[in-house]
């Protein structure tokens, strides 16, 4: 980033994230915590596992074994029951099974098919293998009292609801369901059930934000307005969506021509633009902006293909901040098969399909405004600029 000039997609992330506000937490049963972002730290309350435990079924032994390898059983140790005493004697032994307490006084725990069993004595084979320690797993080496298990800011699923009741949580702090709105502009945009004049479109971005968004467990909500290309009605849309939303989505009206009002009304509403324009193709008019309580406002083109990339690559990572998450969506990668090459100046995002061999083929398209070859896709990749898209390269699916 060259002084206050925002250039990549991760100075963008970054800016946005140092001004964004996550939403506001509360205590929730923590079987009704699922899907939500934890508000606080899971911590160990005990040791894991509490006690020395057996990693398999066989029998717990003092060593050394005595020389003809045969042993007394005296009883049994099973999971969820105190361990029996080992009897001070070098030829006792305890049949043990996977996850019991290892008995006070074993040094090591021989997995059972190593043994010949018969009714009170059990012989280990001559060419069996023991070792000192072998098969116990100890107190605590998983983690000890006051270690932070899960922290602050990661979603809540069954790993985190599993280490919630290892731990004794019966609740805990959560953020609360994300709740979006989504304003699409334009004057020639109409409902999918409306008849179209040659000069008219139907709205395809509204239903694609809708299952981009409302697909992810820590969004409670989507609330979708149309409003035309007059600032007036743009203004008032982009109000009622902010008085009842954590967060905006904007699609249309965020280039530089005359009937692009919405940098003007996000000044008039008192929110503060910190990105426009970026030099990416498609969607390089996108906007980022953050409103005075810390909700992400997003202006994104209003080509479909642009709202698609735009919304993927910026406008998720901005609401997964404003919905508390810690971390960003991982990447994944794609050979890609092509030799079209970028623009000079500008990191682009081709679409792609991918092959039966896992790799990915590109798309051919006719511009952002092409939602056939989208349709035909099944994600993006970044190829930069100036750089051919064949290579392993970052791919960002639609379906993720």
């Amino acid at each position: 980033m060259r002084g206050d000039r925002i250039n990549t997609i991760p100075e963008a992330i970054a800016a946005l994230r140092a001004r964004i506000m996550p939403v506001d937490a509360e205590s929730v049963p923590a079987e009704a915590s699922v899907g939500r972002v934890l508000a606080e730290d899971i911590v160990l309350d005990r040791p894991s596992p509490p006690c020395d435990v057996s990693a398999m079924d066989g029998y717990a032994i003092r060593m050394p074994i005595p020389p003809d390898g045969t042993l007394r059983v005296l009883a049994d140790a099973l999971p969820g029951r105190p361990a029996p005493a080992l009897a001070t004697d070098p030829d006792a032994a305890i049949r043990i099974f996977t996850g019991a307490p290892v008995p006070q006084g074993a040094t090591t725990v021989v997995q059972r098919e190593r043994f010949e069993e018969y009714a009170d004595t059990v012989t280990l084979l001559h060419d069996a293998e023991v070792r000192e320690g072998a098969n116990i797993r100890r107190r605590g080496e998983n983690g000890q009292p006051g270690e932070i298990v899960c922290r602050d800011g990661r979603p809540i699923g069954p790993v985190v609801l599993s280490a919630m009741a290892s731990c004794g949580m019966t609740s805990v702090r959560a953020r609360s369901p994300l709740r979006v709105g989504v304003l699409v502009t334009g004057d020639e945009v109409l409902a999918a059930n409306e008849r179209p004049e040659e000069w008219s479109l139907r709205d395809s971005n509204g239903p694609a934000l809708q299952a981009m968004l409302s697909g992810r467990s820590w969004i409670g909500s989507v609330e979708r307005l149309r409003a035309g290309d007059n600032p007036r009605t743009i203004a008032e849309a982009a109000r009622a969506l902010l008085d009842n939303n954590d967060a905006l989505i904007i699609t249309g009206g965020v280039s530089a021509g005359d009937h692009d009002h919405v940098p003007r009304v996000l000044a008039d509403l008192g929110i503060k633009v910190v990105f426009h324009k970026l030099p990416i193709r498609p969607g390089k008019p996108v906007l980022g902006a953050v409103d005075p309580s810390g909700r992400p406002v997003l202006g994104l083109p209003g080509n479909p293909v642009s709202v698609m990339v735009t919304a993927a690559l910026l406008a998720l990572p901005a609401l997964r901040v404003r919905a508390g998450m810690d971390e960003l969506a991982p990447a994944g990668f794609v050979e890609v098969k092509g030799d079209a090459c970028a623009p000079p100046s500008l990191t682009w995002y081709p679409l792609v399909r991918l092959q039966t061999d896992g790799t990915a083929a590109l798309v051919a398209g006719r511009g952002s405004g092409d939602w056939i070859a989208a349709a035909r896709s099944d994600g993006f990749v970044e190829v930069p600029a100036g750089h051919t898209a064949r290579g392993v390269r970052c791919y960002i699916p639609w379906n993720d």
